[in-house]
């Protein structure tokens, strides 16, 4: 769960909870941007008579005014032989397009990863997805933490950075502090 989201929580429980405050306010310092994502389906690839569909690589972060990273689904191993990418719009534009209708973010997004990858064909199936809270831009700084009166702990990407990894350490430290 995201830091802000976990604020809100706390917001809630304050009055039944009487060392909640600290917890609370310890985050107070974490920020993170939001992301618009795109998940883009091409059935039609799979077919004998379109050898090379699309581009050469299967990851790329980009510099795109609307895009930020994309990667190719399908080329990971074990995966259908259904074309399939998922697309990340850059922070600021994400910023800016908070509000947005999703069906009008998905165009956008669809027209951009044409741009990039030069596939024009429509996606069989597309769908968006807005992040709040995706990546962060400041972390806590620590691991976790933990509140041994109240037996409440927090975890995430967010205490580290911003990458999986974080999450992982994050909440692997949080678990072998209470062993």
């Amino acid at each position: 769960m995201p830091a802000p989201q976990v604020r809100a929580l706390l917001d809630h429980a304050l009055p039944h909870l009487p060392h909640a405050p600290q917890v609370h306010e310890s985050l107070a310092g974490v920020q993170m941007q939001p992301c618009w994502a795109a998940m883009l389906a091409f059935p039609q690839a799979s077919q004998a008579q379109i050898p090379n569909f699309g581009p050469h690589w299967n990851a790329a972060q980009s510099t795109h005014h609307r895009i930020s990273w994309l990667v190719r689904e399908s080329s990971k191993p074990g995966r259908s032989s259904t074309e399939r990418w998922t697309v990340h719009a850059n922070p600021q534009w994400s910023l800016e397009h908070l509000e947005d209708d999703p069906a009008r973010v998905l165009t956008k997004l669809e027209h951009a990863f044409a741009e990039l990858t030069g596939i024009r064909a429509r996606p069989y199936w597309s769908q968006a997805h807005r992040w709040r809270h995706a990546l962060t831009t400041q972390a806590l700084g620590q691991p976790f933490t933990w509140d041994a009166a109240l037996n409440l702990g927090t975890c995430g990407d967010w205490h580290l950075g911003h990458r999986v990894e974080h999450a992982f350490l994050s909440g692997l430290q949080l678990a072998e502090s209470l062993c």
